[in-house]
C-alpha cells in the first residue's frame, strides 16, 4: 500500500509534536514542512528558529519558511515545493491560508485545532479555555475552508483541564492527544470511512491574538478569575500589576476563598499566617490570592515570601495602576 504523502504546516511546539508523530508513522510520508521565519527572542533579541523548523531539521525534511501566503510569487513557490503532496496538514501554523493554497492538494487541507469546535475558534483557544475556568477542552480534526476554523469536523477528543494546568502544560496534552487522533483519522478519512460533520455556528465563539496588555491584573475581580488569568497567560504575556510605579510580575498563585484575614481594599498586600505557615496574600474583589513568585524589572523571579521580606514596604501597600493608595 502506498504511503499517504503529506505537506505539514506549523510553527510552535504544538506543531512540532504533531510533525514528529506524522514523520514517524509507517503509513505516512511527510514530503516537506512549511513554517514561519526565525524571530527575535530572549533579552538579547537573537534570532530563534520556531520549534517546527528545529523538528524538520532533526528529521531531515525539506523546509520552507514564509512570512505570509498572500503573495502570488510565494504561492507559486509553495505549489512547486508541495508537488507530490496529496494533503496538507496544518497545526498552529499562525498564518491564514488563502483559497488558492487550500485548493492546492488533491485531498484538501486538514487542521488540528486545540478546542472542541465550534467553541473557541481562532488564535488562542487553549489560553481562553483556561481563562474561562473550563474543566474540559479538546482537539478537533477538521477540513479547512475559507472561514476561520469553520470547516466540517472529522473527529474530536475531549481532554480534562486540571486545576494546575497552565497554557504550556495543557498545550502539551492537547498536542499529544491531537497527534494520536490525527494518525487514527487520516487513513479513515482517505478511505472514505468518515462523514464530515458540519459545525453548528450558533454555538461558535472566537478567540483573538493575545496582547501584552491583557496580562494587567484587575484586583477588583474574584480570586478565582485572577488565578485562571495567571495560568492562562503563563509564560506569555505573563500577569503583572504595579507597585511604586514599577511593573511587578506575578508568576503562579493559589486562591483562598475562606476568610484568612480581615477584609481589605482589593490589591492590598498582607503578610499572614495560614495553617501555621507564613505567607503573602493579596486582597481581591472576592477572596485572597497567594502569589508563588514575584519579579521586578531586571530582577530574577523569587518566592513571594522571600520577595516581601526583602521589600518590607510592600506590606500594607495597594497594588494597582502605578499609584499607591
Amino acid at each position: 500500500m502506498d504511503k499517504l504523502k503529506i505537506l505539514f504546516m506549523g510553527t510552535p511546539e504544538f506543531g512540532a509534536t504533531i510533525l514528529y508523530a506524522l514523520a514517524t508513522a509507517p503509513h505516512l510520508e511527510v514530503t516537506g514542512v512549511v513554517t514561519q521565519p526565525d524571530r527575535p527572542a530572549g533579552r538579547k533579541n537573537q534570532l530563534s528558529p520556531p520549534p517546527v523548523k528545529v523538528a524538520a531539521q532533526e528529521l531531515g525534511l525539506p523546509l520552507m519558511q514564509v512570512e505570509r501566503l498572500r503573495n502570488p510569487a510565494v504561492q507559486a513557490q509553495l505549489l512547486e515545493f508541495s508537488a507530490g503532496a496529496e494533503i496538507f496538514v496544518v497545526a498552529a501554523f499562525g498564518l491564514i491560508l488563502s483559497v488558492a493554497v487550500l485548493n492546492m492538494p488533491r485531498l484538501g487541507c486538514i487542521n488540528v485545532h486545540g478546542s472542541l469546535l465550534p467553541e473557541y475558534r481562532g488564535a488562542s483557544p487553549v489560553a481562553q479555555a483556561i481563562l474561562d475556568g473550563k474543566t474540559e477542552t479538546g482537539v478537533t480534526i477538521m477540513l479547512m475552508e475559507k472561514g476561520l476554523d469553520t470547516g466540517p469536523m472529522l473527529s474530536k477528543v475531549a481532554i480534562p483541564i486540571e486545576p494546575e494546568d497552565t497554557q504550556p502544560s495543557l498545550m502539551d496534552k492537547l498536542a499529544k492527544s491531537g497527534a494520536t487522533l490525527l494518525l487514527d483519522t487520516l487513513p479513515r478519512w482517505v478511505a472514505g470511512q468518515i462523514i464530515p460533520e458540519k459545525q453548528d455556528d450558533t454555538y461558535a465563539s472566537i478567540t483573538g491574538i493575545i496582547k501584552k496588555e491583557y496580562g494587567l491584573i484587575d484586583w477588583n475581580k474574584t480570586v478565582a478569575s485572577i488565578v485562571c488569568m495567571i495560568r492562562a497567560y503563563y509564560p506569555w504575556p505573563g500577569t503583572y500589576t504595579f507597585w511604586q510605579g514599577q511593573n511587578l510580575k506575578i508568576i503562579g498563585a493559589t486562591a483562598f476563598q475562606e476568610k484568612v484575614a480581615e477584609s481589605a481594599t482589593p490589591g492590598t498586600v498582607l503578610l499572614a499566617r495560614v495553617e501555621g505557615k507564613e505567607c503573602v496574600l493579596i486582597a481581591t474583589g472576592k477572596g485572597w490570592l497567594a502569589p508563588r513568585e514575584l519579579q521586578l524589572p531586571g530582577k530574577k523571579a523569587i518566592p513571594a515570601l522571600e520577595f516581601v521580606k526583602g521589600q518590607r514596604a510592600i506590606i500594607g501597600a495597594r497594588l494597582g495602576d502605578g499609584q499607591e493608595a
